[in-house]
């Protein structure tokens, strides 16, 4: 059936699905810029005209990035060499049932325990996306106004005080046994509106370290007087069982929203589908979700 079909002259109750749908699409990802953040020690962005149409009758643009730029995905190859890459997932793997859970109100640098899901645990179904809305996705693209980073005593906020901004790297970080009771429960893909499920290491952290992010401790290297600055424990655990990782969302806080205000005989369905890049650990989304009658999905 053609999109022309499904929009003006297609079976009634296909028609209303779909504008429904269309009503209720939320864009979960960041614009990819010269300014965005980058996990330290990746490659930076970089799109350059090459040909313009002054010039040569067209417009074409060089792009240059890491596979886990902006809003992006892990395929399990990110951590283990015989783990599956993004063309060797099934699309399936991209387009599921997803639940948003509020942790809006964790500090800077603040663990995500068990106690902060269980309200919810009852929600998640086996496939089920689980997506993490800590709020710091406000921070994307913002300095911190604090020379270093600085661990916050309060959850993000809109105020304009003089106090220290928390970086995008002070993000809320999800606690190893999270995820795997998580996975316990048919988790296969888990999700955050920050830079990272793990903790992020600071800017700069990785070079003190000798680049090699502390692979010489298990991926957890430490900085004296501080938690981790390198810990790969979610990932691990998630990668580890052929699960994938979504990082850097957006808009969580209106999804949750919708979330919340939904009929009860409605879901979340999220797509969140790579580039079909071969042999790659990873790739950039558009990641987009929607609401759709519950049990509908396949």
């Amino acid at each position: 059936m053609t999109w022309h079909e499904v929009m003006t002259c297609g079976p009634p109750r296909l028609t209303a699905h779909y504008v429904y749908m269309l009503r209720t699409l939320i864009d979960l990802t960041h614009i990819l810029d010269s300014n965005i953040p980058v996990y330290p020690g990746d490659p930076l962005f970089s799109c350059q005209q090459s040909s313009t149409v002054p010039r040569d009758g067209f417009s074409v643009h060089a792009i240059s990035c890491s596979s886990h730029i902006g809003t992006h995905i892990d395929a399990p190859s990110h951590f283990f060499i015989d783990g599956a890459s993004v063309d060797q997932l099934p699309l399936s793997a991209f387009i599921l049932p997803a639940l948003v859970l509020d942790v809006s109100h964790k500090k800077a640098r603040e663990c995500i325990a068990w106690d902060s899901v269980e309200p919810m645990a009852h929600r998640i179904r086996p496939g089920t996306a689980v997506l993490f809305h800590t709020g710091w996705s406000r921070y994307w693209g913002q300095r911190s106004r604090a020379t270093t980073s600085t661990v916050a005593t309060t959850a993000p906020s809109d105020s304009n005080s003089a106090s220290p901004t928390p970086h995008y790297f002070d993000h809320p970080w999800v606690a190893v046994d999270v995820a795997e009771r998580l996975l316990a429960l048919g988790v296969r893909l888990v999700g955050a509106d920050a830079m990272s499920l793990d903790q992020s290491p600071l800017p700069g952290a990785l070079e003190v370290l000798g680049g090699n992010g502390g692979s010489d401790n298990g991926g957890q290297a430490k900085t004296e007087g501080e938690g981790p600055v390198f810990d790969v424990g979610v990932h691990r655990a998630v990668l580890g069982v052929g699960g994938l990782i979504v990082e850097n969302l957006t808009n969580l806080g209106p999804l949750l929203a919708a979330q919340e205000a939904a009929e009860p005989d409605r879901e979340i369905i999220i797509s969140v589908l790579p580039l079909k890049v071969a042999r790659c650990d990873g790739s950039p989304v558009r990641a987009v979700a929607w609401l759709q009658p519950r049990d509908s999905f396949p």
